[in-house]
């Protein structure tokens, strides 16, 4: 019974009456009597002992009420079987509305709807609402066929009824089976049984962390840790795919960053019309959120799920126990009935307990949570790291703790971390079999492509999860992207429309197909991609972002430049389309509004991540007008706010990628001196990976010896760790090598070529360098072509303006040569007086005036 006064929910709402009663008491008391007696034998404990209540008995008729269409709807077939066995004719009807609820009566809507529909039933059959059809259509033992739209008196509209389909005995007459076994391979070579779930049954839901009320902050972690169990102890079930805003444990990265846009980092008191938005982007059938109060000793836990298609609450409920590991276990069944998933599935799929799965120590689960909050929302490492630690300590054998050890360790940047980091990712494998799956299979990927650096063996372990799991998007996903990560874009795209032929409904894999046809330059394809992406989404500001950025790249800046507007009138508070803004005006030579914009979205900045990237964008703006100090100023204060939410290894990593800037206003030392600090703040074997830095500052500079060794220890670095995304680093030192050293220029070109199919973001750089070798080759047209190409895609870039000008002075293009300076020193107005390629570009200017050109 339920015991809040006054309450309006959503409730099932089951009615039934006996056929004909009225005409059978004119024609036959006893009889009649006789049919009064059985129903009140019959149905009254039936749905007692269905979970419902009947609140109402009117002459011949029933009203109950049950807080799950699943339960009522069994109950009715349940109902039905005893009566055809006791010859009781009667006809139920079953719908899920919005009522008022009392504690005694039932009213409203949804009443009124389950009566009117119940006169549509036959004899011994039962009828259900479109909305309890919803809810029951993917069960495996039930079936119903559509009796159409009915109009239903004092209701404005139609209500589409179905007759339910069983059997004389009370069972249904289709039998649907939700899994399928399969047969894999593991990435050791051996084969194993799995059970599969079919595409039809798989339900998604996105998970938000709840709302707390108590003054109890001890217990304040539970908004985050009863949500999380729930996910972890959902994925045991092969037909309930999650989504929640937890980076490494639950690879929730795209739903993090979802909030985080939206200024909701902690996906707290996020707005409901906001949560279905995210939902539905995350393309989830279901979200869910809920609130947690502490009553006395009791956990009470308040469970919302709504549909993400149209934002209607479908269940609410309220529990609580002193035990909130109880909980979590019978929320995740209860959730999963109010899903739809099929009672015949629930009986047979696997669910044991949260203590078994993850740990009996709710001190070990305090300290887990905690950590994983602390370095989520804090960037805490170290802090963390103390709690996982204290967690592992706890229990031993508690997997996924052991793995947020590992990862927290490993990223921490503390040398002193990693051995027991090392220990605790040997320890998570050790106990993988706790753990669903899935989880099993996250662990097993980064065991192998991070801590092992056997990308090999991951890309086995994920071909082995889309055997298991070949109805499940994510798999497929990471496949994608091992390959797009290692350069092997042509394969990532195979994967991805793929994907698009099994999930038609996955409309990302339009935008990451996009993606990559942008990378190789396939600009049609990438385009035609986009424009599906925007069929299926035009209010979202991301189809017109993605479209933009094709023409960005073909050097269609108008045109990029309408729909990154159009893309910011949908998102108007939106950074990053405000820089996009100021680069295509960069690109078409607008300055003064490149620098306007970028100061407008400087006073939109919501969080570190905006002011990181609205930094970075001012940086290259200074870079490209020959400002470079304030450009290394704005470059600072972008890794200053990037430290405040990117984890300390990579924090310091990225400090050395702009060093180089330093030798171009003639401060080599300074920038070899803070490449020695960076460097001496990086543990090992990470510390090598100062190599790049000393190849690109080398590079700059022309000091061979310091290339030399920037090649040398980025190899020794991936002898220790094999990351695909970093072999091509050595190439690009290499490749200066040839070209300064040996004056090979031809290997240093193809070598350069090869790099930037691999670097697709270092094009800039690596087509000037390509410029270099052709001009000390004295090869000037391909030198003069390469920068024209350029300039196709971005015109008003200064270093390859200046390089494609010094070539069509040798080549005796001097009119050519004196519009490339005319054109560089406006963009260089106010330059830097000791930014070296300045004083080259006046130089050159002072040379191309003094020289007279051939007859």
């Amino acid at each position: 019974m339920i015991e809040s006064q006054n309450i309006r929910q959503i409730l099932a709402i089951m009615v039934t009456d006996i056929v004909d009663y009225t005409e059978t008491m004119n024609n036959d008391e006893q009889k009649a009597w006789e049919y009064l007696k059985k129903q009140r034998t019959l149905i009254p404990p039936m749905i007692s002992k269905m979970n419902g209540h009947m609140f109402k008995e009117m002459g011949d008729g029933t009203f109950s009420k049950f807080k799950s269409a699943i339960d009522a709807v069994q109950c009715a077939v349940k109902i039905q079987e005893e009566a055809i066995n006791n010859e009781l004719p009667i006809r139920i009807a079953v719908h899920l509305g919005d009522v008022m609820d009392d504690g005694v009566d039932v009213i409203g809507t949804g009443v009124n709807i389950a009566s009117r529909i119940n006169s549509l039933a036959e004899t011994g059959n039962i009828v259900i609402s479109e909305d309890v059809w919803r809810q029951i259509r993917n069960q495996g033992d039930m079936d119903a066929t559509s009796l159409g739209q009915k109009d239903i008196k004092g209701f404005h509209q139609t209500v589409e009824v179905f007759e339910l389909t069983y059997n004389p005995d009370g069972s249904i007459t289709k039998k649907v089976k939700v899994t399928e076994t399969v047969t894999i391979t593991d990435e050791e070579g051996k084969e194993v049984q799995a059970e599969s779930a079919k595409k039809e049954f798989i339900k998604k839901v996105a998970i938000f962390p709840f709302d707390f009320a108590g003054d109890d902050d001890s217990l304040e972690y539970l908004k985050y840790g009863i949500p999380f169990g729930c996910c972890v102890s959902l994925l045991q079930d092969p037909l309930v795919e999650i989504e929640f805003p937890n980076e490494f444990e639950l690879d929730g990265e795209s739903f993090i960053n979802k909030l985080r846009n939206a200024g909701y980092e902690r996906g707290e008191n996020v707005p409901l019309p906001l949560k279905k938005k995210i939902a539905r982007e995350l393309h989830c059938d279901y979200f869910i959120f809920g609130n947690i109060k502490i009553n006395e000793a009791n956990i009470e836990i308040n469970p919302k799920v709504y549909s993400s298609e149209n934002g209607k609450l479908l269940y609410e409920n309220k529990v609580s126990d002193s035990d909130y590991f109880i909980l979590i276990d019978d929320l995740s069944i209860d959730l999963k009935k109010n899903m739809g998933i099929p009672d015949v599935h629930l009986e047979k799929v696997e669910n044991l307990p949260l203590s078994e799965i993850l740990t009996e120590s709710k001190d070990a689960f305090r300290c887990f949570i905690e950590g994983i909050r602390q370095r989520q929302y804090n960037f805490d490492f170290e802090g963390a790291f103390k709690l996982l630690k204290d967690s592992t300590a706890m229990d031993p054998t508690f997997s996924l703790s052991n793995y947020s050890l590992f990862w927290t360790g490993f990223l921490s940047n503390i040398e002193e971390y990693q051995e027991l980091a090392n220990n605790a990712i040997n320890n998570a494998i050790s106990h993988i079999y706790k753990l669903p799956p899935r989880l099993a299979f996250l662990i097993k990927l980064y065991n192998f492509l991070i801590s092992r650096g056997d990308p090999e063996k991951a890309e086995k372990v994920v071909k082995m999860w889309v055997r298991q799991f070949p109805e499940s998007l994510t798999p497929y996903q990471r496949l994608a992207g091992l390959y797009a990560r290692a350069g092997k874009r042509e394969d990532a795209i195979k994967v991805y429309e793929d994907i698009l032929i099994k999930f038609p409904e996955d409309y990302n894999s339009f935008l990451k197909t996009s993606n990559l046809y942008k990378q190789i330059e396939s600009y049609e394809s990438a385009l035609e991609n986009a424009e599906k992406y925007m069929k299926h989404c035009p209010t979202e500001a991301i189809s017109f972002n993605t479209i933009a950025d094709i023409y960005y790249e073909k050097g269609d800046l108008q045109n990029a430049k309408d729909y990154f507007e159009q893309a910011l009138m949908i998102d108007s508070n939106n950074v990053n389309y405000m820089i996009n803004i100021s680069s295509t005006e960069k690109g078409l030579g607008n300055f003064i509004e490149c620098e306007g914009q970028l100061e407008e979205a400087l006073s939109y900045c919501k969080n570190n991540q905006d002011y990181n990237q609205v930094y970075g964008a001012q940086s290259r703006y200074f870079t490209t007008r020959g400002k470079v100090n304030e450009s290394i100023k704005n470059k600072i204060k972008s890794i200053d706010y990037l430290q405040k939410y990117m984890n300390p290894i990579d924090t310091e990593l990225n400090k050395i990628f702009y060093l180089s800037d330093y030798v171009t206003i003639t401060q080599t030392d300074t920038a070899i001196t803070k490449l020695r600090e960076a460097e001496s703040k990086v543990m090992y074997p990470f510390n090598l990976l100062s190599g790049v830095g000393e190849i690109f500052i080398g590079g700059e500079s022309e000091d061979v010896g310091l290339i030399e060794s920037g090649v040398e220890k980025v190899k020794k670095f991936l002898k220790e760790k094999d990351f695909p995304w970093l072999r091509g680093v050595p190439n690009l030192g290499t490749a200066c090598l040839l070209m300064l050293k040996n004056k090979d220029f031809d290997g240093a070109i193809s070598m350069l070529e090869e790099s930037m199919i691999f670097y697709t973001e270092m094009k800039h750089d690596l087509t000037r360098s390509i410029i270099q070798c052709y001009y000390r080759k004295k090869d000037f047209e391909p030198a003069i072509k390469a920068g024209v190409e350029w300039f196709k895609h971005s015109p008003n870039s200064p270093l390859i303006i200046l390089e494609t000008a010094k070539a069509y002075k040798e080549n005796n293009e001097i009119d050519k040569a004196k519009e490339c300076i005319s054109k560089l020193l406006g963009i260089w107005e106010d330059a830097d007086e000791e930014y070296i390629y300045f004083q080259e570009a006046k130089k050159l200017w002072k040379k191309l005036n003094t020289v007279k050109e051939t007859a």
